[in-house]
């Protein structure tokens, strides 16, 4: 009795053990910002280069997650020091920080709500050269409401980014749909990276986001890939 009452307690402790270094903290951008600024911290930027190249956090590395480079560059960092992740919306820079607690890493933070959060609250970004940059782009918030003002027709918003999988395999489906009802519906497409100061407004942290306006006004949106039936049966209704 007494040897199986130490085998479990001996599985016990290697379990939380295990949890406790496959851990890491979703932080807001103040609590981002503070821990950079520490000595010894580490930054890595997990998006595209291209999207790296554009706008990013000053002295950040840029290891893309879906490159077949990332675990080795990962690898070269120090996994006894604190490392800060960050990507455009925070699911890719979780994805990392999930495998980065996994592997080593003691400390891991991942930036909630991503770049577009830091934006939103007025930190410093950076472009390819290093200079400093506004890091607002595209679309003003003004002209996307004018937009769904002046059109007569349902106007779907489609949220998307060309490194987004889900996008990718909503698009067909969404432009199949307005071309069959191009008579009642006008389609406004929105690359959160191109269009970040609108994205920013909208509170847009995941993407694809489908939103679908009547006069102007939302009446329903969908997080996420949406069957064609689904999509379909929506603008069918909010046609009439």
């Amino acid at each position: 009795m007494k040897n199986i009452l130490s085998a479990v307690l001996f599985l016990f402790f290697a379990f939380t053990s295990c949890n406790s270094q496959s851990s890491f903290k979703n932080i807001g951008v103040a609590d981002f910002s503070a821990g950079i600024n520490q000595t010894g911290s580490q930054l890595v930027d997990v998006r595209s280069p291209e999207e790296y190249n554009e706008k990013h956090i000053a002295e950040s590395h840029n290891f893309n997650i879906n490159d077949d480079k990332f675990e080795a560059n990962m690898n070269l960092l120090d996994k006894k020091r604190p490392v800060y992740i960050y990507c455009l919306a925070g699911s890719r820079s979780k994805k990392a920080a999930v495998w980065a607690s996994a592997h080593g890493f003691t400390q891991v933070y991942n930036l909630e709500s991503g770049i577009n959060s830091w934006l939103k609250e007025g930190k410093p970004v950076v472009n390819a050269n290093g200079e400093k940059t506004s890091g607002s782009s595209g679309m003003s918030f003004d002209d996307y409401l004018n937009h769904l003002k002046a059109s007569d027709k349902l106007v779907l918003v489609d949220f998307n980014a060309v490194w987004c999988g889900p996008c990718k395999v909503l698009k067909p489906t969404v432009l199949k749909l307005v071309k069959k009802y191009s008579a009642q519906v006008s389609l406004l497409d929105i690359d959160v990276d191109q269009n970040n100061i609108v994205a920013n407004t909208m509170n847009v942290n995941a993407i694809p986001l489908l939103i679908l306006y009547k006069q102007g006004k939302e009446v329903w949106r969908n997080m996420g890939v949406v069957a064609e039936d689904d999509l379909e049966a929506k603008l069918k209704e909010f046609s009439k």
